[in-house]
């Protein structure tokens, strides 16, 4: 079935710019095929947050066999935390447990199904501190996956990425351990070696030392941005003797506070542009699976926050005013259909009135809008 694309993509100072089409978004440059046995596979080595093929993670974990997402949840939720037999120590978050995460989608592309959203998302830690962050696309009767490991910027709802390697070694010894993986393989370096990304050093700076040891980093303390080390290869699980899908419901509800001087989102004036953000943003996870094999998740997160603007090198502040934020995910698994969604409505209410959407459909239906407003 032919999928149908809008895209709305501007960026306005006095009226919207709007460009649309019936038809699929075009497939990403740069993608590449793998032989894997007899058969091969072509695909985008990364994953996006939109559909312009503008790289985001890369593309990781490559998974053969039984290897639906609902299969891979379905392994990794059944494995505990005991890894000291493998040489890790005992403690958070070595000996992390699997749950499923909060977290915008994102796109990946490849031949078999085209554009693909990360349907299911899993986490193996806490949200709030430290995670491995795992997204799952299925592609015809392969599912791609990118898993970092992340912290969480304190007094925000940002994560930072850590490490790719780490996170990807944890997912296939969990899938060794538990039965599911005999013998992972390694693709070529399908992105870019020795590394991919950066932490930004105020961040890398707050980490226990130990953490960074473990990861690989540099131990001091950093005045740039330091690179992450990447491989460039994924690595090829074919999955088998997976659970049943049974029913269940899982529930998160939780308030977390935001308390941070951020630089200004959207709108910005220029560098120096920075703003105090203070307030609770509530958050409400819906996971649900039934014994058919069907898959749904939906997740809300509002909130009224206080923004004052400050300039970071005199201190100096100017007036108080209202952030009206409201974020919706929900997606869907099914044998027949995979659907992923998120919505993000951000508005300041200054002098003048700001804002900021951004509508993201992809997998049975691709579509893409996002809106700025800075100006009346």
């Amino acid at each position: 079935m032919r999928k149908i694309a809008f895209v709305f993509v501007s960026v306005v100072a006095l009226a919207p710019l709007v460009a649309w089409s019936a038809q699929d978004p075009p497939p990403p440059s740069g993608p590449v095929t793998l032989a894997l046995g007899s058969k091969t596979a072509t695909l985008w080595p990364y994953t996006g947050t939109d559909f312009s093929g503008t790289p985001s993670d890369p593309i990781n974990l490559l998974f053969l066999g039984d290897a639906d997402p609902r299969s891979v949840r379905q392994a990794l939720l059944s494995v505990d935390g005991n890894r000291s037999g493998f040489g890790l120590p005992p403690v958070f978050p070595f000996d992390c447990t699997w749950a499923d995460a909060i977290g915008r989608h994102q796109t990946a592309w490849a031949k078999a199904d085209g554009w693909q959203g990360s349907a299911i998302q899993l986490q193996c830690g806490a949200y709030d501190t430290l995670r491995l962050h795992l997204r799952l696309f299925r592609e015809g009767p392969r599912t791609l996956g990118n898993v970092h490991f992340e912290v969480l910027i304190p007094g925000t709802t940002d994560h930072q990425v850590l490490s790719w390697e780490f996170a990807e070694n944890i997912v296939k010894l969990d899938l060794v351990r538990g039965g599911f993986v005999a013998s992972p393989l390694l693709t070529p370096a399908i992105t870019p070696t020795p590394t991919y990304q950066t932490i930004r050093h105020e961040v890398f700076n707050g980490l226990p030392v130990p953490l960074r040891a473990a990861l690989g980093l540099p131990v001091a303390n950093q005045t740039a941005p330091v690179p992450i080390p990447n491989d460039g290869r994924a690595s090829v699980l074919e999955m088998a003797l997976v659970p049943e899908s049974v029913q269940s419901q899982q529930v998160v509800e939780f308030v977390h506070p935001f308390n941070q001087t951020i630089p200004k989102p959207f709108c910005a004036s220029g560098p120096l542009d920075f703003l105090k953000v203070e307030g609770p943003i509530e958050m409400l996870h819906r996971v649900h699976t039934n014994p058919s094999g069907r898959y749904e998740a939906s997740f809300t997160a509002s909130g009224v926050l206080q923004v004052t603007p400050i300039n970071p090198l005199t201190g100096e502040t100017g007036e108080t005013y209202q952030a009206i934020v409201v974020e919706t995910h929900r997606s869907s698994l099914t044998d027949q259909r995979s659907e992923a969604h998120h919505v993000v409505s951000q508005i300041l209410a200054s002098q003048p009135q700001q804002s900021f959407f951004e509508d993201l459909w992809a997998g049975h239906t691709d579509s893409f809008a996002r809106l700025v407003i800075c100006e009346p």
